[in-house]
């Protein structure tokens, strides 16, 4: 069986090549095309990913790159047409500029990995972040969970509970066993809520849990069924919301189901290591830390050399 991979691309293309790289190097053989989705960088980057000794060197993967026309950034993309159910007369009614005005507008292939998401003719897709290294075929533990699970929609890293209020009573290892932290789970408590232990999605709420994306194997026509239902898409924000949680609260609203293999993160740890430099792909440019998360390109190239022997082109 072949799976296709879906990572977007802004400005680290040496990143993001090592990244693949460490991914070829333990699952070769499983993974048919990388679909490379930059959001316009417009500095060269992709003038990396097309260059022939780049594509030679990951034979026989094919590199489908796109290139967003314009950068959607960490901003909810508004496609025409395309009206989740949250989405009231009242919304509509103070946001209706955003869906008409080119300044908002975007088509969803701009979106982060829908490009894939819409392309892939594989029944399971891949979707990772630019900056993890791997060190053992984590594909073929996902795959098992399907094979377990006729119903499983999505598989991967469970979390983001630094951001949610649940996070002392609750943890991946509790919700992959069946114990929910509420019954309005995957629902989250919002910053309205004062009484954690009688949670109530009427207070406000979150959508704070998920299957990260930097690491997340989907059933393609499961998640296209979700996607279609919902008018969502698993790349966008939405309102309480981070990449992914909309879509991941909706599949499970509609009957499928999630798993979450590798709890144990010192188990995780000897198949993949996310942000392995010490900070995220995305904190490089926000500027977190006070300017202490820089990314350093020759530093990576240099790596990729050492490692894998193979001299990046450059940008350009």
């Amino acid at each position: 069986m072949k799976i296709d991979v879906a990572v977007n691309s802004f400005k680290k293309p040496e990143l993001l090549i090592y990244t693949l790289m460490t991914l070829k190097k333990v699952a070769e053989d499983m993974i048919d095309t990388v679909y490379i989705n930059d959001d316009h960088s417009g500095d060269g980057t992709c003038d990396v990913y097309r260059a022939s000794e780049v594509a030679e060197y990951f034979k026989p993967w094919k590199l489908n790159i796109r290139e967003n026309p314009r950068n959607v950034w960490i901003n909810q993309a508004y496609p025409r047409g395309y009206y989740p159910d949250y989405m009231d007369w009242k919304y509509m009614l103070t946001h209706w500029h955003r869906f008409v005005l080119p300044k908002y507008e975007h088509d969803k292939n701009n979106i982060r990995y829908q490009y894939a998401i819409d392309k892939t003719d594989k029944k399971y897709l891949y979707i990772i972040h630019d900056d993890i290294r791997f060190t053992k075929n984590v594909l073929e533990v996902y795959l098992k969970s399907f094979e377990k699970d006729k119903n499983c929609f999505m598989v991967g890293d469970l979390g983001q509970c630094w951001r949610c209020l649940f996070k002392d009573i609750c943890s991946p290892q509790k919700i992959i066993t069946g114990e929910k932290p509420s019954p309005y789970w995957p629902l989250t408590p919002g910053k309205e809520t004062s009484d954690i232990k009688n949670f109530n999605p009427k207070q406000g709420y979150n959508m704070d849990c998920r299957i990260n994306e930097w690491s997340c194997l989907v059933d393609v026509e499961k998640l296209r069924d979700v996607s279609k239902k919902s008018r969502g898409f698993f790349g966008n924000y939405y309102p309480r919301a981070d990449i992914g949680a909309f879509i991941f609260c909706k599949g499970q609203e509609y009957g499928y189901t999630i798993d979450d293999p590798l709890t144990d993160h010192i188990e995780q740890n000897k198949y993949f290591k996310h942000g392995w430099q010490g900070f995220s792909g995305h904190s490089v440019w926000v500027n977190q830390g006070n300017g202490k998360s820089v990314y350093n390109p020759q530093e990576i190239r240099d790596l990729i050399y050492s490692e894998f022997g193979f001299k990046l082109p450059e940008k350009g």
